[in-house]
């Protein structure tokens, strides 16, 4: 019997595993129901579960009514129910942002239980690397870098072959990398202008405060706490806090770094405009190279470029177009028809334009 999860009473009998973005179940086959299953399963975005017809008592549970007009309705759109937990993630996040300002304590139970719902959608919802861009905004820039990162630290770990629980303990890692900031001076995180040579010292700090945070926690591994620390490190010692490099500097924390640097550089912030996603990755691979793994991104390159025949994308002069060929060696610059027009533009040629946006 199917039952929604908001007309679930203690009592009641799970029929079938309820799986979540987990190995295991969530909530096993035979379970009786209590308040802290209820929970789990909101928190988890669960919407229904399937029960057996009687309570553990013996009384029968009713069905949930079906109402006019929803037999044949259609299934809510996927992508607004996605930017939605992404908003009400961001707003979660100020507020817990705002107490540890305060000296409030770091509680990754519930941050993560407001995660988790977001990941099961955009493990649905992967163009969303094309919307993290639009999404930012200078003002809450904090917020939406952490969420952004443990978004693109999840679906690039999944690129590259982490298993499940992999990629969630790193998008928890992700959301987590800049909790340090917390404890920066309001006169840093408020500038709009370029920071002082004291100014950039002590930011460099957070990486340190936030590996404090969260240094004793056991619901992260080690692995994960040492990605945090190490988010800002590169491959060639140019990084920080300590400079680390090659073989001292883990995969994953290889993951972070490279999910942390391409949304900064996608984001509007206070002193800064916003680049291409296309335009951003192109520019880590002519500037940044040496510094990141390889193979990290070649698959952050996958999963921006090589758009579909028929994709359509604005290009960097505002003009519209259609993809008509990607070819294997120019991932980020396709070829595409000008909208209105016959005009193919070869962007691996014509060099002064690029792929500003990928119209959903």
């Amino acid at each position: 019997m199917r039952v929604s999860v908001y007309d679930l009473t203690e009592g009641c009998r799970i029929a079938e595993d309820v799986m979540g973005l987990t190995t295991n179940p969530i909530i096993r086959k035979g379970t009786e129901i209590s308040n802290i299953h209820i929970e789990a399963l909101r928190a988890f975005n669960i919407k229904h579960v399937e029960v057996f017809s009687k309570h553990a008592d013996g009384s029968k549970v009713e069905a949930e009514p079906v109402r006019p007009g929803e037999e044949n309705a259609p299934a809510a759109p996927e992508e607004p129910l996605l930017k939605k937990q992404y908003t009400d993630l961001i707003s979660y996040y100020n507020g817990v942002f705002n107490a540890w300002q305060s000296g409030g304590k770091l509680d990754i139970v519930a941050l993560k239980s407001r995660l988790m719902p977001l990941l099961r959608q955009v493990a649905k919802n992967k163009d969303v690397i094309y919307q993290l861009h639009r999404w930012s905004e200078a003002k809450n820039y904090i917020a939406h870098h952490s969420v952004s990162t443990a978004i693109l630290s999840y679906l690039l770990a999944e690129k590259s072959g982490y298993d499940q629980g992999g990629c969630i303990q790193l998008a928890v890692a992700g959301i987590l990398t800049d909790t340090g900031m917390a404890k920066m001076p309001l006169s840093i995180l408020k500038k709009s202008g370029a920071l002082t040579q004291e100014e950039a010292i002590e930011i460099r700090k957070h990486p340190l405060y936030s590996y404090q945070y969260i240094m004793d926690s056991p619901l992260l591994k080690n692995e994960m706490k040492a990605a945090i620390l190490q988010h800002h490190e590169r491959l060639d010692g140019s990084g920080y806090p300590k400079g680390s490099r090659g073989d001292d500097i883990s995969k994953s924390s290889q993951v972070l770094a490279l999910a942390d640097v391409f949304h900064a550089m996608t984001s509007e912030r206070l002193y800064r405009a916003k680049k291409s996603p296309f335009k951003a990755l192109e520019v880590i691979w002519e500037d940044e190279m040496g510094k990141f793994d390889i193979a990290l991104l070649k698959s952050l390159q996958e999963m921006v470029g090589g758009l579909a025949t028929g994709t359509r994308v604005i290009l960097s002069d505002d003009r519209s177009a259609e993809v008509i060929f990607t070819q294997p060696q120019y991932l980020l610059r396709p070829m595409v028809k000008a909208a209105g027009s016959e005009d193919i533009i070869d962007l691996a040629k014509e060099r002064r334009l690029y792929i500003e946006q990928v119209i959903s």
